[in-house]
């Protein structure tokens, strides 16, 4: 019976969906997301547009903002603007 028990939370564990990192998302939710997390959200936002550098200096900004003081309820999408404007004027 015990054995039913752990395969069947198995199965509803693997049958949720993971909840994946959004542009809507708090800077609090970057900095617990995962790299993967991480990649696939700059992809979306097509913050890589300038290579691999500036999708670099976009996450390590992100990163950085997510640890201030007073950042952690900013939405990641309004961060990631002001990160890829920082950035391309870095790139000049």
């Amino acid at each position: 019976m015990r054995i039913l028990s752990v395969g069947a939370f198995a199965l509803t564990v693997m049958a949720t969906p993971v909840l994946a990192l959004d542009s809507g998302d708090t800077m609090q939710a970057w900095a617990g997301a995962s790299p993967t997390e991480k990649d696939n959200l700059l992809r979306k936002l097509d913050a890589g547009s300038g290579g691999d550098a500036s999708r670099e200096r976009v996450r390590s900004c992100l990163d950085d903002t997510s640890h201030a003081t007073g950042h952690s309820n900013l939405p990641i999408s309004e961060v990631a603007k002001a990160c890829s404007e920082q950035s391309a004027r870095e790139n000049i």
